[in-house]
């Protein structure tokens, strides 16, 4: 097994331009310059009784004073009063340096200004050289007033900071060094590593089970969880890294609490002139910084995470008086639930093995509709985190799984979305497949939608109970992997959490921690990523502005390659669109959150080998016991504990036992766990041909998004994790993939129509021809970010750099196309069912049902039995949630052991309505 791996020396950080807004911007704001200071003038000068006449003395003196001065320390050796040689000495160093500049490169160009003097004009002349130097001044000098000259001068107006750089006078050597002073490095490196075991040992057969919970007694002398020196030294600078994030992030709203940030050179230094490239003499930095005491009070009440006893809070109601605004800070769990969160920690950094994390919610929550897939709280989370679990040896994998917007719906089905708990239903059916079985930990944001972009953790009744069908799932569908469920109903959550010893809880967004902003020069002084987002009743509306919510860009001039769509300036904006901020400190907040884990986790790992020496023992990290004691107390949940899962029968007709028994399923909705496997397709009789339109992505070199550049001078917190070179930008590399036709024509997941001939078949289930996957986006959407590079980049696409990996792919056929055969199907507790979609879903399901003809059927066949669902079904049945077409094709409750079952699907009885088709969207079972 190999022990965690070493961090190679930190890579020199390259700075970068701010960066511009995609946004049309209608007005500018011309703010007061911050910190700028006079300029004097008191040099003398001689001048005769004609006025009007410049001698060669003077015009001598005007060309001659740079050098003068220049070469001359002595100018200066009264400026400044600051405490101390020391501070003299600073100030000194600063004032000759900008003196220096001003006379050398500004003086030659006034006196060669005056030379086109007109002698009858020396009073308008004179003002317009003092103008030259103020000018010069302001361009050369590079202090304070450097701000003054930006928000003067600067004719672009975008919402990120334009204020100076707090490290403007360091050069990048400097500042680096000065970020290592403040926040330590990672150094930490294995010395023996060529003796370390070369046969793996941390397998299921060695550990004897499949959870890889290795006896202590099993571990080699030489492997590094054995090691005393090596695992000390591996905590230590565990412990060291995961705080320098956790301040990271605090820094990333609050700044690095630096202040008088500056150069001291040394004497010598200061007698010797500038370099000839111009460039900063070297010297030691010195700064003055906040009390580290205070801020770490702040961070800590901004990321508060509130334990609360669940045997004493029985209600909402009871924790908002017990916690109260836990939703503005870190959010609430319990004690036991956060042991148990701490155990999966350390288990995956013995192991050395993946850490997954699932997030999903409604399309809102997962950045649809106005933002990039890597400025959604997902996206925000894989990024800063990747590299960081990388260094304690576990694999990070974040799969967001969400579903772009609906469309086709009625204001009162966009209603009752809106509700919560109804966007994850289509998945949870088939949650060890779709969503993975995997799972360490599971965020779940479906909650109800608010005009204000931020969301109330209350669900409805139907909602409290297609989200315990979601939690039960979930804990369920791992056979080796039981996953921390963070969000969902409070009373839900209490039920699981006290009956099955489920680990829950409710992450908050720690807006009450961020600055607020109270006016437009306050969001100006603010850090760039705290502007306009917790904002004072005054500057609601100003903050609520779209330019100050979204930010985002289609498309990157590229020189050798031209899209074969034109592409949008933006990513549109949806109503009730969540903005990119917001997204960002949610995500913050749980990256704060686990990082909190982590670090208690070190600490606990650390104080019991103390006393009982290495390896840890087993009780502290083992998972299986654990695992298994949850899901037997899941499976034997009975409606008076835990009711709510149940009433869902009666409900939309889910039978009561799949609320105890894991659920499998297929899909062609993108993305999904192992989305290769976990197809539709997957499970298709091998002799049916079903026509599958590969996604075409483009050809060319790394796109660059410039928005993904943190402005200069703002805390970026990658560059404090020490994990990322030179900027955060993720692998763009658009490819190009092979495209398949059909009957001669290319066609993509998006476009294209059912095109097979017309035929007649007899009703024996025989697989048919012409089916088509349309509406996808491949094989290749896992709902990881590194996914997107080969993921839905499709040529009809308007914006190629979303990357939003959300699609509603499915498998297409009409009345020509005969059956559809599904094998495959491993059933043990007797139920099947098929998500059919029908028609046009670009039309409201009224609508649609108008256009079809009454001849209307369906047929599905199990086993060989025929049932016909014809148009009435239709109009009396009731969706489940909106967009959904669940029919229950097998439903035997007296199976009480493992079923193969085959079962097939064809439409008939309208072969002309451009209506008459339907698709195959999702299958499950149990």
């Amino acid at each position: 097994m190999e022990p965690p791996s070493s961090l190679d020396p930190p890579e020199e950080v390259v700075e970068l331009p701010p960066r511009t807004s995609s946004f049309p911007s209608s007005f500018i704001y011309n703010l007061p310059p911050r910190g700028s200071h006079d300029v004097h003038n008191d040099n003398n000068y001689h001048a005769d009784n004609n006025d009007d006449y410049l001698d060669e003395f003077e015009l001598e003196g005007l060309v001659m004073t740079s050098n003068a001065c220049s070469h001359s320390p002595s100018v200066f050796s009264s400026v400044g009063s600051g405490s101390g040689a020391g501070g003299r000495s600073r100030i000194r160093t600063r004032a000759q340096n900008t003196y220096t500049h001003l006379l050398r490169h500004c003086s030659p160009v006034m006196a060669l200004c005056s030379l086109a003097w007109n002698p009858h004009n020396r009073s308008t002349s004179a003002i317009a050289l003092l103008f030259i130097a103020f000018l010069c001044m302001a361009i050369l000098t590079k202090n304070d007033v450097m701000a003054w000259h930006r928000s003067i001068f600067s004719h672009t107006s975008h919402k990120k900071s334009t204020k100076l750089d707090p490290f403007s006078n360091l050069t990048t050597e400097q500042r680096q060094s000065l970020l290592k002073t403040i926040y330590g490095t990672y150094t930490f490196y294995d010395g023996s590593a060529e003796d370390r075991p070369s046969t793996p040992y941390m397998t299921e057969a060695n550990a004897g089970n499949a959870y890889l919970d290795l006896p202590s007694e099993k571990f080699p002398l030489e492997s590094w969880q054995a090691d005393a020196v090596y695992a000390n030294h591996f905590l230590d600078a565990s412990e060291k890294l995961v705080k320098r994030a956790m301040q990271a992030i605090f820094a990333t709203y609050h700044g690095h609490g630096l202040s008088d940030v500056h150069v001291v050179v040394s004497q010598q230094q200061q007698q010797a002139d500038v370099s000839e490239d111009g460039g900063e003499e070297e010297g030691k930095v010195e700064y003055s910084m906040e009390d580290a005491d205070e801020r770490s009070s702040r961070r800590s009440k901004m990321f508060h995470l509130e334990e609360i006893d669940l045997h004493k809070v029985t209600s909402i109601e009871e924790l908002e008086a017990v916690a109260p605004s836990w939703d503005k800070k870190g959010g609430w769990t319990t004690e036991r639930s956060f042991d148990g969160l701490k155990r999966r920690l350390i288990h995956a950094m013995m192991t050395n093995s993946n850490f997954t994390v699932v997030i999903t919610g409604s399309w809102q929550s997962m950045g649809y509709g106005g933002n990039h897939a890597w400025q959604s709280m997902a996206g925000v989370f894989e990024t800063l985190l990747k590299g960081l679990f990388e260094k304690l040896g576990v694999s990070l994998v974040v799969r967001a799984i969400g579903l772009p917007p609906l469309t086709g719906l009625s204001l009162e089905e966009e209603m009752e979305l809106a509700k919560g708990a109804r966007s994850t239903f289509i998945h949870a059916l088939g949650f060890s497949s779709i969503y993975g079985s995997d799972v360490d930990m599971i965020v779940w944001d479906d909650y109800s939608s608010k005009e204000d972009g931020t969301s109330s953790h209350a669900l409805d009744e139907f909602g409290a109970q297609l989200f315990d069908f979601f939690a039960r799932q979930a804990l369920l569908s791992g056979t080796t992997h039981l996953p921390f469920i963070w969000g969902g109903d409070f009373t839900v959550l209490r039920n699981l959490h006290e009956h099955a010893d489920a680990d829950i809880g409710q992450l908050g967004n720690a807006l009450l921690g961020v600055p607020e902003t109270s006016s437009r020069k306050v969001a100006y002084d603010l850090p760039w990523a705290a502007q306009y987002l917790n904002c004072s009743k005054d500057m609601q509306s100003t903050c609520e502005d779209e330019v100050h919510l979204f930010e985002s860009r289609c498309w990157v001039e590229q020189p050798e390659f031209v899209p074969p769509t034109p592409q949008l300036d933006h990513i549109p904006i949806l109503p009730s669109a969540i903005g990119w901020r917001m997204h960002q400190l949610k995500g913050y907040t749980l990256v704060y959150i686990l990082l909190q884990a982590t670090l208690d986790s070190l600490f606990e790992w650390s104080d019991i080998t103390i006393s009982q020496g290495f390896p840890l023992a087993d009780e502290y990290w083992h998972m299986g016991k654990y695992i298994e004691n949850v899901q037997d107390k899941i499976r034997s949940l009975d409606e008076s504990s835990a009711p709510h899962c149940f009433q869902l029968e009666e409900k939309i007709n889910l039978p009561k036992r799949l609320c105890t028994h894991k659920m499998k399923g297929r899909t062609e909705f993108t993305p999904r766990a192992d989305p290769s496997e976990t197809n539709v397709r997957s499970i298709i009789d091998s002799s049916q041909e079903i026509s599958k339109m590969t996604h075409l992505l483009l050809d060319g070199n790394e796109v660059e998004n410039p928005i993904r550049t943190i402005p200069k001078g703002e805390v970026d917190a990658l560059e404090i994790f020490d994990l990322r070179g030179k900027r955060r930008l993720l692998p763009g590399l658009l490819m190009e993939r092979n495209v398949t036709r059909v009957n001669g024509v290319e066609v993509d997941y998006i476009d294209g129509h059912l095109n097979a001939q017309y035929r007649r078949r007899s009703v024996a289930i025989t697989p048919g021809d012409g089916w088509q996957v349309l509406n996808g986006l491949g094989d290749d959407c896992d709902g990881s970010l590194s996914s997107t590079i080969s993921c839905g980049r499709l040529p009809s696409s308007t914006c190629l750099l979303e990357d939003h990996q959300g699609s509603r792919g499915g498998i297409w056929g009409n009345e020509t196309t005969e059956w559809l055969v599904l094998h495959g199907i491993d059933t043990e507790n007797g139920y099947v069912a098929l998500n059919l979609e029908v028609g046009d879903r670009n039309k409201t399901r009224q609508d649609l049902l108008n256009s079809l003809p009454d001849s209307f059927v369906i047929e599905y066949a199990v086993d060989g039995t025929i049932t016909s669902l014809d148009k009435s079904f239709f109009e009396k049945s009731k969706q489940p949630v909106p967009g959904m077409t669940l029919v229950n094709v097998f439903n035997d409750e007296t199976i009480k052991e493992a079923k193969d079952v085959i079962v097939a699907v064809r439409l008939k009885g309208c072969v002309d309505s451009t209506s008459c088709r339907i698709a195959v969207t999702h299958v499950y079972w149990s």
